[in-house]
Formats: structure tokens, C-alpha cells, sequence
């Protein structure tokens, strides 16, 4: 048996061509029969259907309908590359997680469920669970999958009770998450699946990071545990080899990137991939050094990765749509396994004309969902709520990694103002950086910057609540200081701080120079996220006197609305020193 192993993660449109190096190809006295096979992938779509982007040259990026009609591209390319009679047969559509959730409006207000008729009309066969298909509880999500109606409970029923559901054609997997009482998987969730590639089985086991308990709502996870994924990997490797399946993907809710320098996806190369899909493989080779897995689509880090760990690919194609993996390989008849390691690409979305997405049936079909699905919720979303200074402003993590990003500090000032406004005397507020989704964009009026409903909400799509909690200053500075530990950044309105490669040196009262004290009780406000502990904050968890203000979603867009017009927040609120 050839020992493969291929990782891949998904992501929008661009090229990314690793050339295997490394591998000792087997020789034989007689010519194998092979099998064409080509793996089409995105990751972390988060719903976004209808968004442009631009690639780091500029170059527009499509939504959903250029994804579509590239997908159709890519397969008429390689069935004529191989001589195929069919498009279809040799070719496979992967997700590996966050298909939905964290959404634009247009597919949020409608419960993802154009997201789900997108990835129906693409034939994506195969898919695992990432950590927002659980935003809602899971039940939603196969409620969705399903194409079961809506109740009276459902988020956002009323706009969505007469929208078309359908039933989902694609398998979501899930091998690494158990019920926490009975240890038995998940229900609704097969482990792995296998799918023939003319006559060649080829198996498919979906795993998800265990980062999972600490970025998703914790009434949603409190009755699950999260299974070490290279323990699950091998026993349904095991599983598979011992049904003759010796090609393996597995689809993995976990990142990977680049070590190389320069890590754009123009520059891909000849790259080092490191990470969370490859620890989970070096793990893998502990457990089993004899397992057959050839690729690794990873996800949930939203990065770029295209390269080979000893013989398995790995590929994440960034995320929202922007780029997809293109993995291509030959099957063995005889071995029924992958002759070498798979090549990859990973390419950019490239925004496609009107004439050409029409001159296609799939993606035809694709932007009729978009646009349909657009004007079920133009009336909310294209709602002017307030004018602008500026055309957008940023949430760049890369350039504010422990938040105050000019997006995050508009975020915080009107969650303070909110609690306040509605009596709640609160002296600070925090939120995760990674709760803020989008920068806030404008549309022209004439000379007027014109920020929508849709917009605003585009910035915090997840509707959590809002909490005034009590903490000491002791408590704040030991949040503050979780993100050198393994914490997200945060955004923060009411203090600023100082800090240093070894953590926060002090914490100030709003811009001025009063410290904060200790062993003093203070009202912060923050989302019902974090106050679980989420990305990694445990010590918003010592919060008590808790008070439930109202929906993160609503605060912002009211505290836009009652201002009317917004200028962009230049406060700087955390200082390096040395």
C-alpha cells in the first residue's frame, strides 16, 4: 500500500501549485489501470453568497455565482485534460465547515438556507461540521439540512417562513464529537462516507478542532465533548482500510498556513505547512505510522496553505468564498489507493461577467438564489441608519492583533453607550475581536457616506446578548492579559492600556491617567460569548450581578441610528512601551 497523506483547506479563487518532492514512486513490471480524480474545496464560506472582494493585486473577487461557474470551468478543464466523457463523474465538491454562520444578511435573515440551496445547486457532495454550524444550537442546522419548515421559535421567522426550503444532498461528517453522557457520536452525523470514482472507492472522515468548546455559545456545546481528531482519524482510517478503502481525505475543521515568509496565495510554491492539521497529523503517524491518509482539507483559521507533509497534502483556500482548492490525483485500480501524493492549486474567486455566469446553467441557477434571496431582504437591509465620515473602516486583525481596530472601537463605544443610555451604569466594555465579522462599509448618496442596516449588521451578524457584569480591576487586567495566552484580541471602550512582550503593565480609566484599581468592583459590559469564557477569556467568567441588556446586533445598529452621523474612532487604546 502507498502511505499518503494530503491536506487540504478551503478557501475563495486564486492559483496555488505545489509540485510534490520527497516521494519515492513505486515501480512496477506491469501498467496499473488509474482513475482520474479531482477534489473541488472551499472552507469558512460563513454565508457569503453575494460578497465581492478584491485579491491583494486588486482584481475583483466574485460571490457564490463566479464560484460556480469556475467549479464548472475547473471540471470541464480536467475531464477534457483526461479524456472524460462526463464533467461529473470524476469529480467531487468539498466544504469543510463554517458554511454558514457568522452570515450576511441576505443569508442570515433567511437562516442560511440560500447558502444551503447554493451548495446544493454546486453538488457539493461532501462536507464535516465546523464550529458555527452550531450558532443556533445544532438542531437548527438539521433542521436546515433537512429542509424542514421553520417554527414560531426559529430566529427571524418571519422572513423566513415562506422562503423554499430543501432538503440537503450533501453528507456533513463528523467523526470527533460525542453526546457527553452516552460517548456515542453525534446523532445525524455519519463518521466518514465513501464515494466511487469510476469503481475506486474513496473515503472521507470529517473532524473538527477542539477549539470548538471555546468559540461557540456555551448552552450549545454544554452537552458535547470534542474527541482528540487524530484518535477518531485513525480508528476510521482503521474502518476504511478494513472495508478496502486505501484513498483517504479527510476534511478537517482546522488550520494550517505557510511557513515561507511570504504566504500569499501568488507566491505558492514549493511551501512548509504548519499548524493545527498538521499537528493532528504528526499525532496521526504516533498512533498509526501505517495510516493511508493522502489529503487534508483544513478550515476554521481562515488562512492560506498549500503544501506536503511527508507524503499527505494539506490545502486551505483562505476564506468567504474568496479562493477554493483544486486537488488532482490518480486512483489505482489495482492498489485502489493514490498512485503519488495529489497535486494542488489553490486559486482566487475571480469575479466573472454577467454574460458569462448566464452562460451557464449551474451558476445560472446560483445567481437566481443570490439575487432571490437578496430581495426578500432589501427592504431591512438597504434601510439608511445614519451617514459616515468615511468610506469604510477597518477590522484588520493582522494590523490590530490585540484589537482596537477603528471597527472595534465603534463597536465597544456603542455597547458602552447603550448600557448607559438604558440605565445601566456600566464603566467599560469588551468584546472579542473575532465577534466583529466585517469592517463597515458605505454606499454613496450623492456626497454622502450612507451606512445600511445590512451593513451594520455585516459587522456583528451573531446576535448575542449583552450583559452588564460586575469584575474587579484585578479580574479586567487578567482578561486583558488572556490574549498573550492564548486569547483572541479585544475591543475595549472606557479604558486603554499599556503593554509589553511580557503582558499588560497597567490599565487606565478612559484616556486618562487614572489607574484602575485592583481590588475595586467595576460594571463591564460584554457579550454572553465571552462571558462563557469564549475565545479563550476565562476571566470573564468571575463576572457577577449579571443584567441582560440586549441584542450585540441591535446595540450597534441603534447606538448608529441615534447618533446619525459617525465619525471614525481614532482613540488609541492599547500602548506598547517598553
Amino acid at each position: 500500500m502507498f502511505k499518503k497523506k494530503l491536506v487540504a483547506t478551503l478557501g475563495a479563487a486564486a492559483l496555488l501549485m505545489v509540485p510534490v518532492s520527497g516521494y519515492a514512486k513505486t515501480t512496477t513490471s506491469k501498467v496499473e489501470t488509474t482513475v482520474p480524480v479531482q477534489l473541488l474545496a472551499i472552507n469558512d464560506l460563513h454565508g457569503n453568497i453575494g460578497e465581492s472582494f478584491k485579491a491583494t493585486d486588486g482584481t475583483p473577487i466574485g460571490g457564490a455565482a463566479s464560484l460556480a461557474y469556475n467549479f464548472e470551468q475547473e471540471k470541464a478543464a480536467f475531464a477534457k485534460k483526461n479524456k472524460l466523457k462526463s464533467t461529473t463523474t470524476n469529480t467531487l465538491s468539498i466544504q469543510a465547515g463554517d458554511l454558514v454562520g457568522g452570515s450576511p444578511s441576505y443569508s442570515s435573515l433567511l437562516q442560511d438556507e440560500p447558502t444551503m440551496n447554493v451548495a446544493n445547486a454546486m453538488n457539493f457532495q461532501v462536507g464535516a461540521l465546523g464550529n458555527h454550524e452550531f450558532d443556533e444550537g445544532i438542531e437548527e442546522f438539521q433542521r436546515i439540512l433537512k429542509g424542514q419548515a421553520p417554527t414560531t421559535a426559529t430566529q427571524n421567522y418571519d422572513l423566513v417562513k415562506d422562503y423554499k426550503q430543501n432538503k440537503s444532498d450533501m453528507e456533513v461528517l463528523s467523526a470527533n464529537i460525542v453526546d457527553k453522557k452516552t460517548k456515542k457520536l453525534l446523532p445525524g452525523f455519519k463518521p466518514y462516507t465513501v464515494k466511487k470514482v469510476n469503481g475506486v472507492k474513496v473515503g472521507f472522515i470529517g473532524v473538527v478542532t477542539p477549539d470548538i468548546k471555546t468559540v461557540v455559545l456555551s448552552k450549545y456545546v454544554e452537552n458535547i465533548d470534542v474527541t482528540d481528531p487524530a484518535n477518531a482519524i485513525a480508528k476510521y482510517d482503521k474502518a476504511l482500510r478494513k472495508e478496502g478503502v486505501n484513498a483517504i481525505v479527510v476534511i478537517a475543521h482546522s488550520g494550517a498556513y505557510n511557513t515561507n515568509a511570504d504566504t500569499s496565495i501568488e507566491t505558492q510554491g514549493q511551501d512548509k505547512v504548519a499548524g493545527q492539521s498538521v499537528d493532528m497529523l504528526k499525532e496521526l503517524e504516533k498512533i498509526d505510522p501505517n495510516h493511508s491518509v493522502d489529503v487534508v482539507f483544513g478550515g476554521h483559521d481562515h488562512n492560506f496553505a498549500n503544501g506536503v507533509y511527508k507524503n499527505t497534502r494539506i490545502v486551505e483556500a483562505k476564506s468567504f468564498g474568496k479562493a477554493y482548492s483544486v486537488v488532482e490525483g490518480t486512483l489505482s485500480k489495482k492498489t485502489k489507493d493514490f498512485t503519488k501524493t495529489p497535486s494542488a492549486e489553490v486559486k482566487y474567486n475571480y469575479k466573472k461577467t454577467d454574460e458569462e455566469i448566464n452562460s451557464n446553467k449551474v451558476s445560472k441557477s446560483v445567481n437566481n438564489i443570490v439575487n432571490t434571496a437578496k430581495d426578500l431582504v432589501k427592504a431591512t437591509t438597504d434601510k439608511p441608519i445614519a451617514t459616515a465620515a468615511f468610506e469604510s473602516i477597518s477590522k484588520d486583525r493582522a494590523a490590530y492583533p490585540l484589537g482596537g481596530s477603528p471597527v472595534g472601537n465603534l463597536v465597544t463605544d456603542a455597547q458602552l453607550y447603550d448600557a448607559n443610555t438604558n440605565g445601566y451604569k456600566a464603566d467599560f466594555a469588551m468584546t472579542n475581536s473575532g465577534g466583529i465579522r466585517a469592517d463597515l462599509t458605505t454606499v454613496k448618496d450623492g456626497d454622502k457616506n450612507v451606512i445600511t442596516w445590512g451593513k451594520a449588521q455585516a459587522v456583528q451578524p451573531f446576535g448575542n446578548y449583552l450583559k452588564v457584569v460586575t469584575m474587579t480591576g484585578a479580574n479586567i487586567k487578567e482578561a486583558i492579559n488572556q490574549q498573550f495566552t492564548g486569547g483572541y484580541g479585544l475591543e475595549v471602550s472606557g479604558l486603554h492600556y499599556t503593554y509589553n512582550a511580557k503582558g499588560v503593565v497597567d490599565v487606565f480609566v478612559g484616556n486618562t491617567e487614572e489607574k484602575i484599581d485592583p481590588a475595586k468592583s467595576y460594571n463591564v459590559v460584554i457579550n454572553d460569548f465571552i462571558a462563557g469564557g469564549g475565545d479563550n477569556f476565562p476571566a470573564f467568567k468571575t463576572g457577577t450581578n449579571e443584567q441582560i441588556i440586549e441584542i450585540d446586533t441591535d446595540a450597534f445598529i441603534n447606538y448608529l441610528s441615534s447618533v446619525k452621523h459617525v465619525e471614525e474612532s481614532k482613540d488609541v487604546r492599547n500602548v506598547k512601551v517598553d
